[in-house]
């Protein structure tokens, strides 16, 4: 992609009414539609999320089980990362969000009624794993990378709050709404739900401004690959938190993933309605973290990063420590608030420090480097719960995100990492 893009941005008027500074992006009209529509898509995607595991139990399935079908989606997810991020960088931003959800909404529906008909099976699970981690290789890299198209550079750090906070918003209802689904109706129906929400995004984007279209030399997928790798190497900050975030999101992903509705089910004997409340929880906490970075000027970005980070480790361990209610309430609030304050200012390190045409590789290094343990963690998370039971599973996997958080503190450039 060229170094310059050129969606056209809403023009200010003179006078205007003071508004937060956190509102501020919403008055350029494809970045407000943008999030809305994506804010629809996450809402119903925390539905599904809700509904997933609940329809792995209702089909027999064990924690492991379970557990495979998240390590498909990221296996899938990683093998074509990289690739995606080239692809992301040559084609509009715009036209792969669009093809992701249009065709999310087409398998996530068919998911849905095979549910609904009692047709379903574990392998049609395994497939739509396949599909979606493959759509995330696409979708993750230009959701991120399409930010700066869509934003002025100073209220860059607003814009990426008010991205997170949707997300923190429908965690908030998303979850709730998607237990009562589970429960009265079924998890097929929930899929049918995520379905429209996915459609809805797909018209929201539709209305946004086409891009100019615009040329730059291309040169082999392996040549923009290794230029991509070569960039993010080059900034110690940058390669050391990927490489950390490769071992601190499994400690985070198999708990939460594969222990969290095993601890609801076995330890605290509840059902999907209690599982959707703490992740309802969670978004609590991550409206709260949101707005507090969107709203206060925070000079040292690497530390701060950490500080989020440490919040989120301990909260982890806290559910295997207190796994009474309401307690993991707290925990749930608690890694919400990590993880808005956190991937809030990540997110804007990275599009300030990133020439444009570099954004999307780079994305997709930063996602490789994420979820590489992935398609391990849910699989191991599911044999020791099943030898072990969850709350062991959770005071471990805080104790490692706890060190690893630490010792980034240790690195300068993460230290000296500013806004």
């Amino acid at each position: 992609m060229p170094t310059a893009r050129s969606y056209s941005h809403s023009h200010t008027e003179t006078n205007r009414v003071k508004v937060p500074l956190i509102l501020e992006p919403l008055r350029h009209r494809d970045f407000r539609l943008l999030w809305t529509g994506q804010t629809v898509s996450i809402f119903g995607n925390f539905v599904f999320g809700v509904a997933l595991p609940f329809q792995f139990f209702s089909l027999g399935a064990t924690p492991a089980q379970l557990g495979a079908g998240f390590a498909i989606a990221t296996a899938t997810q990683l093998v074509l990362l990289l690739y995606g991020g080239v692809i992301v960088d040559r084609v509009p931003r715009r036209q792969v969000i669009l093809t992701s959800d249009l065709l999310s909404a087409v398998v996530v529906t068919a998911i849905g009624a095979l549910s609904v008909s009692g047709a379903l099976r574990i392998e049609h699970l395994y497939g739509a794993a396949v599909f979606f981690g493959a759509s995330a290789a696409f979708f993750m890299p230009a959701i991120g990378a399409i930010i700066p198209e869509l934003v002025p550079a100073p209220i860059l750090v607003q814009g990426n709050a008010l991205r997170g906070m949707s997300r923190q918003g429908a965690r908030i209802v998303g979850p709730a709404i998607g237990g009562l689904i589970v429960v009265s109706a079924g998890p097929g129906w929930a899929f049918v739900f995520d379905g429209l929400t996915f459609l809805i995004s797909f018209a929201a984007l539709l209305a946004t401004r086409r891009p100019a279209a615009e040329v730059r030399a291309r040169r082999s997928m392996f040549a923009e690959i290794r230029e991509g790798l070569a960039f993010t190497f080059s900034l110690p900050w940058l390669w050391i938190t990927i490489a950390l975030f490769a071992f601190i999101n499994v400690a985070y992903s198999g708990p939460l993933s594969v222990g969290l509705p095993v601890l609801v089910r076995d330890v605290m004997h509840a059902d999907a309605t209690v599982y959707g409340l703490l992740t309802a929880a969670a978004g609590a906490g991550e409206i709260v973290g949101g707005m507090f970075v969107g709203q206060v000027r925070i000079h040292r970005t690497g530390i701060a990063m950490y500080v989020f980070s440490i919040i989120g480790a301990l909260s982890i361990a806290g559910f295997g420590f207190f796994p009474v209610l309401p307690f993991p309430f707290v925990c749930a609030a608690g890694i919400g608030f990590s993880l808005a304050g956190f991937g809030t200012l990540w997110d804007t390190a990275v599009q300030r420090n990133v020439p444009r045409e570099l954004l999307g590789r780079v994305g997709s290094v930063d996602s490789f480097g994420s979820f590489l343990m992935g398609p391990i963690a849910p699989v191991v998370a599911g044999l020791l719960i099943q030898a072990y039971g969850p709350a062991p599973l959770f005071i471990a996997g805080g104790a490692m995100a706890t060190a690893l958080s630490v010792s980034a503190l240790l690195v300068p450039s993460i230290r000296e990492l500013r806004a």
